[in-house]
């Protein structure tokens, strides 16, 4: 049951406090009047949160060993000493990886390489595609071309048919380069390579330190799937983690949606290569939208199921039962239930006589009504984030773009800056604007199915993504066309580009949901505010003797 009195309300003229007052407990409250309530909860609370007496078992792996080979580690849990000899000994942990044995390991990889190592891909696919069209300006870098049917110029092929490549190239096998130059990426906390596997004795000792793993851990990803809060392990990680971390530490990567994100950007690759062709062979140069079409249905169909998801997730945590959670290895559920029987007891949030069944049943209300709004709010608002939206629109746009400025050196240097404004809207704020559209009509209506699904994705693809879309880039290329004579149609072309970028930026940046993030908002509120009480406990127990006997 839950507390109903203070560890101190034996004490004569003194009331009962409610229950969250209870749980609010300071260290003058555990260590001062509650001296004795406190020394009981001390040893649980050690047993599951500190290293001390057991340092040699606190271990991490470097993040490229866990990636190596397409993320084999990932492959099957079963482990051996020689997957134990990728850890090694640390004094604390950059990233703790929650996830599920079940879930595919190429899906995981492909996540976890969508997480760490998209911003070096990602800009190192820009610079050099970027050296790329520098150099064919200046004649440096040879480029074939071929001569445009609509338009006086020619337009360049290498950063269209590179440009996407390079970018997976660089996504999946980047963290091997880096770790052949020294650089071995942040260490990780993975239960097959960090927690003896073959000595029983060592893996069980390791275990029951799941909980100061946790502590030690600066931050944790959450590879998100559809099973991830039907597992018992997992919830009980993330549940652990908010009790001794804010919410700003977790971050919540879904499998699926990096692997639309991927899929996406092969078809907006596809759009690409498919200008260069119907440029040539066909006059009517618009019908590309039609491949463009194809890559957004898809890019629809993904972000409508993750939003079905999204919105199922507070249904699962809201139903919440800790008896009817999976553990991969059944036999685990009897520790894993006396885990949380220790934790709810040392953080006073049933009394220390409390059963085992009280005690679950007092976490099941805890995640039922605090970790769906953490969860969601670790998530945030946005399926993807701009850097995200930026790469897909330089798929689709960057590259063509640069390919086009590789033989512009000869055009006026007025009718250069407007086209050079021009493709800069298109990378920076219109391809993003239909992606951010696309992802709020896709959010609507879940409750259709079937023929009514369908027929709300095509008007919602045509008129509230596609057309809008097509009316601003009507408005960028006149006011384009206009600026080479006029200076004031210059100037509004140079200002709609700086305003219209950043508002997307801003929106697609989902600031509302990362300030509540930053600022506690939307975190669970029984489990993250007793988690000073955790680490109230955890610094009593690793003072000195001579300190200990002064607090007392």
């Amino acid at each position: 049951m839950l507390c109903s009195e203070s560890s101190d309300s034996g004490q004569d003229g003194m009331s009962p406090a409610p229950p969250m007052m209870q749980c609010r407990t300071s260290l003058e409250q555990v260590f001062g009047s509650g001296i004795r309530y406190a020394a009981e909860a001390e040893g649980a609370t050690l047993e599951l949160v500190s290293f001390r007496g057991s340092e040699a078992l606190l271990r991490g792996t470097r993040l490229s060993k866990v990636l190596q080979g397409g993320g084999r580690i990932f492959a099957t849990s079963a482990g051996s000493s020689a997957t134990f000899g990728l850890s090694e000994v640390v004094d604390r942990i950059d990233v703790f990886l929650s996830h599920n044995w079940s879930v595919h390991r190429l899906k995981k990889f492909i996540a976890l390489t969508c997480y760490f190592s998209f911003d070096v891909a990602a800009s190192i696919t820009i610079s050099l595609a970027s050296l790329i069209g520098l150099g064919t300006w200046f004649g440096v870098v040879p480029s074939p071309a071929y001569p445009k049917v609509l338009a006086p110029y020619p337009c360049g092929v290498l950063c269209r048919v590179l440009g996407v490549p390079l970018f997976f190239l660089l996504l999946f096998f980047s963290r091997d380069v880096l770790a052949r130059l020294g650089h071995a990426g942040p260490l990780v906390f993975l239960d097959k390579t960090c927690i003896h596997q073959v000595d029983l004795d060592i893996q069980r000792q390791g275990i029951l330190k799941l909980g100061a793993f946790i502590r030690k851990s600066e931050q944790m990803v959450v590879l998100y799937s559809d099973v991830y809060l039907l597992k018992l392990w997992t919830v009980y990680e993330v549940a652990s983690f908010l009790a001794i971390h804010p919410i700003r530490c977790m971050k919540v990567v879904p499998v699926s949606q990096s692997i639309v994100f991927c899929i996406c950007l092969v078809f907006l690759y596809l759009y690409s290569l498919a200008t260069l062709v119907l440029e040539v062979y066909v006059s009517f140069s618009y019908t590309v939208f039609l491949t463009a079409s194809i890559a957004g249905v898809f890019h629809s169909v993904g972000l409508r199921q993750w939003s079905r998801d999204r919105a199922a997730i507070q249904l699962r945590l809201g139903n919440f039962s800790v008896r009817n959670c999976v553990c991969f290895i059944e036999s685990d559920r009897a520790l894993v239930c006396r885990n949380i029987a220790a934790l709810m007891k040392a953080r006073r949030v049933v009394h220390m006589d409390a059963t085992q069944d009280e005690a679950l049943d007092a976490f099941e209300v805890l995640v039922r009504t605090d970790l769906p709004s953490a969860f969601v709010s670790a998530l945030g608002r946005r399926s993807f984030k701009y850097k995200q939206y930026l790469m897909l629109a330089f798929a689709a746009q960057g590259c063509l773009s640069l390919d086009y400025l590789g033989y512009q050196a000869n055009l006026p240097y007025r009718s250069l800056l407007a086209f050079a404004l021009l493709e800069f809207s298109l990378v920076f704020f219109q391809w993003p604007m239909g992606f951010l559209l696309m992802e709020e009509m896709s959010s609507c209506c879940l409750h259709w199915h079937g023929w009514r699904e369908r027929i709300w994705l095509f008007v919602s693809l045509i008129f509230f993504v596609m057309a809008p879309t097509f009316l601003a880039f009507l408005t960028f290329d006149t006011l384009r066309e206009m600026a080479n004579e006029s200076d004031w149609a210059l100037v509004a072309l140079g200002v709609l580009d700086i305003f219209g970028s950043l508002a997307i930026f801003f929106i697609a940046s989902d600031r509302k949901g990362r300030d509540n993030r930053m600022s506690g908002h939307g975190s669970c509120t029984d489990i993250g505010t007793l988690s000073g009480t955790t680490a109230q406990l955890v610094g009593h127990a690793e003072m000195t003797d001579e300190e200990m006997s002064e607090a007392n």
